[in-house]
């Protein structure tokens, strides 16, 4: 689905809200959004009383490429969130990573499909 002139997003999401959303830009590098979109996904959740804890680390990807991923594990009460936010990027173009991983105790896939992605993703 096109977003914006020069933004494709592809979104895979659970009914419990787990998933992955895949932004591709063709106009800029979004490496750059990483702490914003990282900010804006976790911030309601704060001021409603979750407890973020970071947990940052690099990625090796089955292309080759390694890739900073920001992640995010909120709780509240027993109750987790945990968002991911990745990005690679060249001049004007790039793709962004999102992945939600909401803990409700409920399997529904979600996890598993979040797995695959991140075993399978490959850049060119």
């Amino acid at each position: 689905m096109q977003i914006d002139t020069g933004i494709e997003q592809i979104m895979m999401v659970t009914a419990a809200g787990t998933g992955v959303i895949v932004q591709k830009y063709d106009a800029f590098n979004p490496t750059m959004l990483q702490e914003m979109m990282l900010n804006e996904v976790t911030k309601e959740s704060i001021s409603y009383g979750y407890e973020m804890k970071r947990e940052d680390y690099d990625k090796k990807l089955v292309s080759g490429e390694t890739i900073r991923v920001l992640k995010a594990v909120l709780e509240y009460r027993g109750e987790y969130e945990i968002y991911e936010i990745a990005a690679h990027g060249r001049k004007d173009e790039g793709i962004l990573i999102m992945t939600m991983n909401m803990d409700l105790g409920v399997d529904d896939g979600g996890a598993d499909m979040i797995q695959l992605m991140w075993n399978s993703l490959k850049i060119k």
